[in-house]
């Protein structure tokens, strides 16, 4: 067997591999991107409002300057791949005459500036309605990828839209086996993919809906309009750090309505092998019952509102009716200490008044509370 036919049977293995273990196709990528004499292989999705991407070791900073730039914003490069709807790998002047790539600011503004200039790239579709985009880079002083090569990576090509089928399948999978783990342990869970949507959920989070939570258009929404402030905050926050910016863990509590108990809402971020680019997953939403009648310990309330310590202390004596002057005096701290400590309790909670806080850590219902809003559909509006 030639060697160049054991090099494309160890990239097809090492292809499917990727498809099986997401951390590997960084390095796949580099691999085919050194065969063309590339500057660096990217993968990603053609939705840039929530961007999900890896590429190879010697090209990822370089993309995530692209990216916080704003420079995919306005990219011509997939508008011009998608037009031409062609089932291979194409190069720039299969979309571009040389006139326009001489013109364009992104080949003129950043391409050029930093030595590229040239891609052999492809469009892969994937059921869950996003394209994939195999992107290859090449120094501009190179000049275009070679026509040979176009060949070579056509041949690739089948086992890449076959791997990103079986990496999208398995990633669902793998967000129904999150659900299906928390629904074991009594919890009430639903995995939202990149776009903030519930894209699995179990049986004890689906009784929740649309009472509690809907589906939406746009992201999943929580009935309580206090708490689907906060929740909005949270995706964005989740959804900022998957470009790069922080992200926390935040506990979103949702006032007891009737014969149902108040509800803390943990809005959890994904990371590391269960979030990649084919997986879509994004965060987890866990919902904790608060029992009625029976305040939490400032452990436990730790725990549910992201407090810190003290104002864990705090929110449990509020619970427990006591008055700040106690609270002050049984701390050895002053009073304004002890407000500016339940402020920011009032403000982690959702509420803006210390009855309601009570209220809410006693299991009632908040005075006043609307009712839920019924006939808005519960997985999809």
């Amino acid at each position: 067997m030639a060697a160049t036919e054991l090099s494309r049977e160890s990239l097809v293995d090492r292809i499917y591999e990727a498809a099986l273990v997401p951390e590997q196709w960084p390095a796949v990528l580099g691999t085919l991107s050194a065969l063309s004499g590339g500057a660096g292989g990217l993968l990603f999705t053609s939705r840039l409002d929530r961007i999900r991407w890896t590429g190879s070791p010697d090209i990822y900073d370089l993309f995530n300057e692209f990216l916080r730039e704003g420079w995919a914003a306005i990219n011509p490069r997939m508008p011009r791949m998608a037009a031409l709807n062609h089932p291979g790998f194409i190069r720039d002047y299969d979309c571009f005459t040389p006139d326009e790539l001489d013109r364009d600011p992104v080949y003129t503004g950043f391409y050029r500036k930093r030595g590229l200039g040239w891609v052999l790239g492809t469009m892969v579709s994937v059921p869950t309605g996003d394209s994939l985009i195999f992107s290859f880079e090449r120094s501009f002083e190179k000049g275009p990828v070679p026509a040979e090569w176009i060949a070579f990576f056509d041949g690739l090509r089948p086992h890449l839209a076959r791997a990103a089928l079986m990496a999208s399948r398995l990633g669902l999978e793998r967000a129904q086996s999150m659900a299906s783990a928390l629904q074991m342990l009594g919890l009430p869970a639903g995995v939202l993919a990149s776009n903030a949507r519930i894209t699995a959920a179990n049986p004890l989070f689906e009784t929740l809906m649309p009472e509690v939570a809907q589906d939406r258009r746009d992201r999943l929404h929580l009935t309580d309009v206090g708490a689907d402030r906060l929740l909005g905050e949270a995706l964005e926050r989740i959804a900022r750090r998957l470009e790069g910016a922080g992200a926390m863990v935040s506990s979103i509590p949702v006032a007891a309505r009737k014969a149902r108990p108040p509800l803390i809402v943990h809005v959890v971020p994904v990371r590391g092998t269960a979030h990649d680019v084919f997986s879509r997953v994004a965060s987890l939403v866990v919902v904790t019952p608060v029992d009625q009648g029976a305040v939490p310990g400032a452990m436990v309330l730790q725990g549910l509102f992201d407090l810190t310590p003290a104002e864990a202390r705090v929110a449990a004596a509020i619970g427990e009716g006591r008055t700040i002057e106690a609270i002050a005096a049984a701390g050895g701290v002053s009073r304004e200490t002890v407000r500016s400590q339940l402020k920011g309790v009032l403000a982690k909670a959702g509420v803006s008044r210390q009855v309601d806080l009570v209220r809410l850590l006693a299991g009632l219902a908040m005075p006043g509370a609307p009712p839920a809003q019924a006939g808005q559909g519960s997985r999809s509006a």
